[in-house]
């Protein structure tokens, strides 16, 4: 899946749509703004690693909750 998306969000929004059992699938996976801790340590992590780049779908990610493709859309990193 994550070779389908590339670089398109709008692939990765309805993939999301169509293959999430996630709430925020409804949404294309839209989480919304949040702060690092704020979610699993490895899906924080990820998401806050500066080497994974914004505009970029990354994973795919292991938590408690399953597998994840994630895309950052906007990052701010305070080090």
């Amino acid at each position: 899946m994550k070779n389908e998306i590339k670089h398109d969000y709008n692939k990765f929004m309805a993939l999301a749509k169509q293959h999430s059992t996630c709430p925020s699938g409804k949404s294309g996976g839209t989480l919304g703004v949040f702060r690092r801790g704020q979610m699993v340590p490895p899906f924080d992590k990820a998401v806050f690693d500066k080497h994974n780049e914004v505009g970029q779908c990354i994973g795919p990610i292991q938590t408690n909750f399953g597998w994840h493709l994630i895309w950052i859309e906007d990052r701010q990193l305070v080090d």
